[in-house]
C-alpha cells in the first residue's frame, strides 16, 4: 500500500493534539513540569486515528468527532501518569517533582477533569457513562497488575486480562463510541468494539513482548470483525493499523 494510507485524517488528528496542548498550561506552569507526559509517537497517534477513522467509516467528521478523540485521548494520558507512579519514592537531595507522588497523582485528575469539561462543551454528556466505566475498568486492570506483578511472567491467562482491562476496553470503547456518533447501526457498533478490543490487545501485549506468543488470535479477530464493515477507503486504515502493529518497521510509518 503506497503513500501514506492515513493522509485524510492527519490535519484532524493534529486538531485534536492542538486542542489538548492548550490545557497543558497552567497557573502553575506545564503540567509536563509535574508529571511525565513523555508518550510514544504511536500513543499520541493511534486512539485518535481509531475515533476518527470508525467515524469517517460512515462519512462523519465534525467537531464532536474531534472532541471525542480528544477526550479518549485525555483519559489515556491521565491513567498513564497515575499508572506510573511510584509505590515509594527515593529521597533525594534535588527532587524531581515527576517522579513523586503527590504531584502525578494531581496531574493525572486535572485530565480527568479536562475529559469531562471537554464532554460537556461539546454536547457529549450522554457518553459520560460509557467514559466512566471505561475509566473504571483501567484502574480496575492496574489493582490486578499490582496485586499480583511477581506472578505476570508466568500466568498467561492474567497478563491477557490485565491487558484487556488497562489498554483494549478503552480502544474498543472508543471505536463504538464514535460508531454511534456518526450513526452506524447497531451491529455495526458491535463489530467496532470487536475490533477495538482486539486492537487494544493486540497493542498491549506487542506493548510487553507478548505478541508472537499470544497474539495471533487477536490479530485474526480484529479482520474478522473488520470484515463486517462498510467498505469505504477508512476501512483500509483500519485494516493497516492491525496488521502494522505486528510489524516493528510498518508501524513506524505509521505515526
Amino acid at each position: 500500500m503506497s503513500g501514506d494510507v492515513f493522509a485524510s485524517i492527519r490535519e484532524d488528528i493534529q486538531i485534536i493534539h492542538n486542542n489538548i496542548s492548550q490545557h497543558l498550561f497552567i497557573k502553575a506552569g506545564h503540567v509536563g513540569d509535574y508529571a511525565h507526559l513523555e508518550f510514544s509517537p504511536l500513543d499520541n497517534f493511534i486512539r485518535p486515528a481509531l475515533v476518527l477513522s470508525a467515524a469517517n467509516l460512515y462519512n462523519c467528521r465534525s467537531a464532536k468527532v474531534i472532541s471525542l478523540g480528544a477526550i479518549v485521548q485525555f483519559i489515556f494520558m491521565a491513567s498513564q501518569i497515575h499508572k506510573n507512579i511510584p509505590e515509594t519514592v527515593v529521597p533525594s537531595h534535588r527532587p524531581d517533582p515527576r517522579d513523586g507522588t503527590q504531584f502525578p497523582v494531581l496531574v493525572g485528575d486535572y485530565l480527568y477533569g479536562k475529559f469531562f469539561t471537554t464532554l460537556c462543551q461539546a454536547g457529549l454528556l450522554p457518553y459520560l457513562r460509557p467514559l466512566a466505566e471505561m475509566i473504571g475498568l483501567i484502574h480496575e486492570g492496574g489493582i490486578l497488575r499490582r496485586r499480583h506483578l511477581h506472578a505476570l511472567e508466568e500466568n498467561h491467562q492474567l497478563v491477557q486480562e490485565i491487558v484487556r482491562l488497562e489498554t483494549a476496553e478503552l480502544m474498543a470503547g472508543a471505536a463504538r463510541l464514535a460508531g454511534h456518533l456518526a450513526g452506524a447501526p447497531d451491529t455495526d457498533r458491535e463489530y467496532l468494539y470487536q475490533y477495538g478490543i482486539n486492537l487494544g490487545m493486540v497493542y498491549g501485549l506487542g506493548q510487553k513482548n507478548m505478541l508472537s506468543v499470544l497474539g495471533l488470535q487477536y490479530i485474526e479477530r480484529a479482520l474478522a470483525a473488520l470484515e463486517q464493515l462498510p467498505n469505504r477507503p477508512e476501512k483500509a486504515m483500519l485494516e493497516y493499523l492491525v496488521r502494522s502493529l505486528s510489524l516493528t518497521e510498518d508501524i513506524r510509518k505509521v505515526v
